[in-house]
């Protein structure tokens, strides 16, 4: 056994399947197959089980994957810790959900601090977010939490070693091209979205509510697209009465063809960023919780309605 055994066995478990992982890792999937394969020789036990649709865990391999997670972010850690050199310095990496105040975000930071060169956007799952930012990585990861996905969202922050900071609360807003039948209300109730095509961003673990993007209840959609980026979540919205769900933090070049209005609903959104409990924030990080801070004041749904 060693430490890029673990790590294969961790890509496997969190993409879903060997051929997305192998990708991730850049090896071939006969190589990975054959280092997992090894792997449960020798441990005298099947790690996951492939199916036509993917790979899921068995009960020790449940087991085995949050040992060895465990493993890998300390080793991840040991090594940035010992084996970099001040090059790093100007480096920054983010992971987030899939926000449109993203692009402008960035740009203000930027802007604001040229000196740091190289700046890496990773926008992702909610459980890749999570575990970019307990692996070194990214160091934040910024996403919502709300009185649906509080509980879960803890359990698995104190699992990874991480710890949220609170940003600013915000309401939940709908996303529906100009044309749609809602676009002439001020605002929205869920009764008006009864039975209509729903754009939600795909999941790992879609069983789990707490790792949705989707703030509301999609089960009386009469149809649903899940995607996997804004650019085709935004294209589908231009095109159907579909809607989807969002912050409502947006300047006024961030989405076109779109409008975005007021959902009333009670659950207590917050905008936050998860961090490492054992590491203080870089300096650069700082900043740009600070250029964050200042962004959603600026542009609050509030003065946007």
């Amino acid at each position: 056994m060693n430490i890029q055994q673990l790590r294969y066995v961790v890509a496997i478990a969190n993409s879903g399947t060997f051929r997305e992982a192998a990708a991730k890792l850049f090896v071939s999937q006969p190589s990975l197959s054959v280092a997992v394969r090894d792997l449960e020789a020798e441990l005298e036990f099947q790690i996951f089980t492939r199916t036509t649709t993917g790979t899921v865990l068995t009960s020790q391999g449940m087991s085995f994957y949050e040992k060895a997670l465990e493993v890998v972010k300390s080793f991840d850690s040991f090594e940035k810790q010992f084996s970099q050199s001040g090059s790093a310095d100007n480096e920054f990496s983010i992971a987030s959900q899939h926000y449109d105040f993203l692009p402008p975000l960035i740009t203000s930071f930027s802007k604001a601090h040229p000196d740091y060169k190289n700046f890496r956007i990773f926008e992702s799952t909610t459980i890749q977010i999570l575990d970019e930012v307990a692996q070194g990585d990214s160091e934040i990861g910024i996403i919502y939490m709300n009185n649906q996905n509080r509980k879960g969202l803890l359990q698995r922050l104190e699992k990874l070693g991480l710890e949220y900071v609170e940003l600013i609360p915000f309401k939940t807003h709908i996303y529906i091209n100009k044309e749609h039948p809602l676009a002439v209300k001020k605002s929205l109730v869920m009764d008006d979205l009864l039975n209509l095509p729903t754009v939600r961003f795909t999941q790992e673990k879609d069983e789990y509510l707490y790792y949705s993007e989707n703030f509301v209840d999609t089960t009386d959609s009469s149809l649903m697209y899940n995607v996997t980026d804004r650019a085709t979540l935004n294209g589908i919205l231009e095109r159907t009465d579909a809607y989807a769900t969002g912050s409502g933090f947006l300047d006024n070049r961030s989405v076109n063809g779109i409008t975005v209005i007021p959902l009333e609903d009670n659950l207590d959104n917050k905008m936050v960023y998860v961090k490492r409990r054992d590491k203080n924030l870089t300096s650069c990080a700082l900043k740009f919780v600070s250029v964050m801070k200042d962004y959603f004041a600026k542009f609050s749904p509030k003065e946007i309605k």
